[in-house]
């Protein structure tokens, strides 16, 4: 299996952990994840596509891992994200990239191919669709499905969080980072099909008054066997910041 190489470096204005597998001179693939999550996650994609040539890249983004993680809300607006994966690739030394997002990595992606089509090779995006009006509250809420969500009972949707991150950040990021590795394994669990068609907690953050029912932190739950800790190192998750977690936004 190819090796996983930790590599980072810095600019000006940010500094970007990644990590790389594959020939240095096969075509370059970069992996873009969502949240909550790592380059880490992208282990088995990375080792697959460099042993069938390719050279793959995964960066920590902004706010995660070993990466810059700005104190201020609107640093993580699309702008600034997008300027640190054309950093990443100039510093790579490439022309261009299969650019593959994930969650919340799929607007970047996106955004990355509307603004530089010239730096694209092309873009896979899981999870998450394109959407020309981009991928804010104001284009979601008006998808969502009412059969779930009454609009009584939930104006905004699913989408409530994203709001809630808006109007209480430092609420939100005080919850998340009171235990880090708690709230990595309360949060990177398996789904059920069960709660199919269900309203998601997602919907209700706002109403409990923060994550986990407004009690200010996550509860200690057991680790789900992919994430141990062996996967997960207890050196990273301190430096893995939660002020990225309502996503990449759109300007300020």
């Amino acid at each position: 299996m190819p090796e996983l190489t930790e590599r980072a470096f810095e600019t000006e204005r940010h500094r970007t952990a990644f990590l790389e597998c594959g020939p240095p001179d096969g075509p370059l693939m970069v992996f873009v994840h969502g949240w909550p999550a790592l380059a880490l996650s992208w282990r088995a994609q990375l080792a697959h596509f460099a042993a069938l040539g390719f050279r793959c890249v995964a960066p920590d983004m902004r706010g995660y891992g070993g990466s810059s993680a700005p104190p201020r809300r609107e640093d993580y607006a699309l702008e600034e994200i997008v300027a640190d994966m054309v950093e990443l690739l100039r510093h790579l030394g490439a022309e261009r990239a299969i650019w593959v997002g994930h969650d919340w990595g799929s607007p970047v992606v996106w955004e990355l191919a509307r603004q530089h089509p010239e730096l694209c090779r092309g873009v896979v995006s899981m999870c998450v669709p394109y959407m020309a009006d981009s991928f804010t509250p104001s284009t979601l809420i008006p998808l969502v499905d009412r059969n779930v969500y009454p609009e009584v009972e939930f104006p905004v949707g699913q989408w409530d969080y994203i709001l809630f991150y808006g109007r209480e950040f430092e609420t939100a990021r005080a919850t998340f980072e009171a235990d880090v590795p708690a709230t990595i394994k309360a949060l990177l669990r398996g789904g059920s099909a069960k709660h199919h068609g269900r309203p998601a907690p997602t919907a209700r953050i706002s109403r409990d008054g923060g994550w986990f029912g407004g009690t200010g932190r996550a509860p200690d739950l057991r680790a789900i066997r992919r994430f141990s800790p062996r996967t997960i190192s207890t050196d990273t998750l301190p430096r893995s910041s939660v002020r990225d977690s309502s996503g990449p936004t759109r300007g300020t």
